[in-house]
């Protein structure tokens, strides 16, 4: 769970590298693209450095999943939030996103046989509601008009990002933690590139656009998928990873507070205090 926990903090740092990648001049497709193509570079090599010859996956099916991870959980997952946020704004498109542990939920229940005592639903309840606070306080729809298409968008971000555990936990059965993020996050670049069409000339021309991009590809995205997918292996109820991972908007909550002097109000910080709260009942149910 340790390892859940930190992913969590680490993926709460990606708005920091968007934000700075933003005010360079990177255009969202960039932003995506370089994320997942940088992952995949420093996964590579590391993998070549400590596996070598031994990252080629022969197993069809193990395959298939780290492609399903890559392009669902990451490629898919990016491009509808995105769109989510453009159609609805940013807080009916976290309110859809953190649907997540619900989409979670159902799917351990179908593939892993998963049952869910009171107290997890409980935890999960609270979880939603706690993540909700805490990006958007008591201000979720800012909007009128909220676009039918806008939040299918939304309801898909959050199916992706939950069946990041699902998926993961599968093809993680057969691989290496590290070949798996590996394979995911060149599927992904593959995916988004094709999709996306990202002008990738910026990054190259631009040092710091690349600087940058580097880093956003090794520290919230290499580095907590790794430690991510390492803990899906110690845990045997997957229901619990995205309620325990949700210590990321707590992260990012924080970090804007501190590095750009984001205003938090009370709902802001009782959300904080209410996913705290759910991770560590989610932790200690049985």
């Amino acid at each position: 769970m340790t390892g859940i926990f930190i992913a969590g903090i680490l993926w709460g740092t990606i708005g920091i590298f968007v934000k700075e990648l933003n005010a360079l001049g990177a255009d969202v497709s960039l932003i995506g693209f370089m994320r997942m193509f940088f992952a995949f570079m420093f996964s590579l090599i590391t993998a070549l450095f400590i596996h070598g010859r031994k990252i080629i996956i022969r197993d069809k099916r193990t395959i298939l999943l780290c492609a399903l991870l890559g392009i669902i959980c990451n490629g898919l997952f990016n491009i509808f939030y995105t769109n989510s946020i453009k159609l609805n704004g940013m807080g009916v498109a976290c309110v859809l996103m953190y649907t997540a542990p619900v989409f979670t939920a159902i799917a351990s229940g179908l593939i892993f046989h998963e049952k869910f005592s009171r107290i997890k639903i409980f935890a999960l309840i609270m979880n939603i509601i706690g993540c909700i606070l805490t990006v958007t306080g008591i201000n979720i729809f800012q909007s009128d008009n909220i676009s039918v298409i806008g939040i299918l968008y939304g309801l898909g971000s959050g199916f992706g990002y939950g069946m990041a555990a699902v998926i993961g936990r599968s093809a993680g059965e057969k691989t290496d933690a590290l070949i798996m993020s590996m394979y995911s996050f060149f599927f992904a670049s593959l995916f988004m590139i094709i999709f996306t069409k990202p002008d990738i000339i910026p990054a190259f021309i631009n040092l710091r656009i690349m600087i940058t991009g580097m880093l956003y590809g090794l520290i919230p995205t290499t580095l907590a998928y790794l430690v991510y997918y390492n803990g899906l292996k110690a845990i045997n109820d997957t229901s619990r990873v995205p309620v325990i991972a949700s210590v990321e908007p707590v992260t990012a909550v924080i970090a804007g507070m501190l590095l750009y002097n984001e205003q938090i109000d009370a709902a802001n910080f009782a959300g904080v205090a209410i996913v705290l709260v759910s991770i560590i009942i989610m932790m200690k149910a049985e």
